[in-house]
């Protein structure tokens, strides 16, 4: 048995198939020539279309087909079949063709901590499938070479692009982590723009980003940033920007391309919002002006409004004391008048 890496003997179409029972956004297919030194052709749209519509039944459910840089063809899709159908294809066209699927978009990573380092990983695997809601993909232990500890960590994929806070692993509720990738750079000339295997110049000292040989004489020089610091610095801006954009995609489960059209846009529009506050400032002081002016004239109205009413009430309430005090004379005059004739009647 294996003690250092698991990996399921289940098939990709079964697996993207297993998939399908679980939660995911979206399944990437990838369609590549199988002669690796060659790219797939462009060939007409409505051809590609009519090819596809022959060997694909659920053709369908194909959300998006897309070129890529790499001479590849991208498919997208929602539908598990219709992803074993492009899988299980040997020839696109009139090319031979190898296929595969971007799991990421379809799995999840997380570590597990103090794992016994004299587990084998597929008897660990049977474990976590038979006490959990759980499909493993694949396991990596984590163990440094010559150590001497009894306790490991473990690196685990799943399908889905959801995981639990933890599992149950020996009776054990075992909590897990998110897993996220550290940036990977080029051995060969440290950039963190392409893989070493597609380098085949001579090595770059990753002191002064030059090639040179024997000890470096220059001064510092990162070959990402340009900045006067060594290419394999954590604290270089590009390398804090990777593990960002790392993180991103970890958080969100999409492609790395995706996070970094996503990242790139959050800081296009944090940028065009700085670069337009003096412009925002000037509107905001041209309306603070008008709303000014426009309560000062609703102020002066009102006071106005308020003059006038209370003109008439002083006016109104002169002609009520008048008519109120003609109205008290007038019963004072009656009241003499009935006071005076009861007298001379009783005399």
């Amino acid at each position: 048995m294996n003690n250092i890496y698991f990996k399921s003997n289940k098939t990709p179409n079964e697996l993207v198939l297993r998939a399908g029972q679980k939660q995911f956004n979206e399944i990437n297919v990838i369609v590549s020539n199988a002669d690796k030194n060659k790219k797939l052709p462009h060939s007409n749209p409505f051809r590609v279309q009519a090819f596809i519509k022959q060997v694909v039944n659920r053709h369908e459910n194909i959300e998006n087909m897309k070129y890529t840089r790499q001479g590849k063809i991208l498919f997208t899709t929602k539908d598990p079949i219709c992803a074993v159908q492009l899988l299980s294809l040997t020839k696109f066209m009139e090319a031979d063709i190898n296929t595969d699927v971007i799991w990421e978009n379809i799995c999840s990573r997380f570590l597990i901590f103090d794992i016994p380092a004299n587990t084998h990983m597929e008897e660990l695997a049977e474990e976590i499938q038979g006490k959990n809601d759980i499909d493993v993909v694949e396991m990596q232990r984590f163990l440094k070479q010559n150590s001497v500890k009894d306790m490991s960590t473990v690196l685990i994929t799943v399908l889905g692009t959801t995981i639990p806070d933890a599992i149950k692993i020996w009776f054990i509720n075992q909590k897990i982590q998110h897993f996220i990738d550290r940036p990977r750079q080029c051995t060969k000339c440290y950039s963190l723009a392409q893989a070493s295997r597609i380098r085949d110049k001579t090595n770059v000292c990753f002191l002064c980003s030059e090639e040179h040989v024997g000890p470096c004489q220059g001064p510092e020089k990162c070959i990402n940033c340009k900045g006067s610091h060594n290419a394999k610095s954590n604290l270089c801006p590009a390398y804090i920007k990777e593990k960002k954009i790392l993180e991103l995609k970890c958080r969100n489960r999409i492609t790395t391309s995706e996070a970094r059209r996503v990242f790139n846009s959050q800081n296009m529009k944090y940028s065009e919002a700085v670069k337009s506050s003096p412009a925002f400032a000037e509107l905001q002081d041209t309306v603070n002006l008008k709303f000014e002016a426009l309560l000062q004239s609703v102020n002066e109205k009102f006071e106005c409004l308020l003059q006038s009413v209370s003109e008439k009430f002083e006016k109104q309430t002169a002609i009520f004391a008048e008519m109120l005090h003609m109205t008290i004379e007038s019963i004072m005059q009656n009241m003499y008048k009935i006071i005076v004739q009861s007298l001379e009647t009783n005399t």
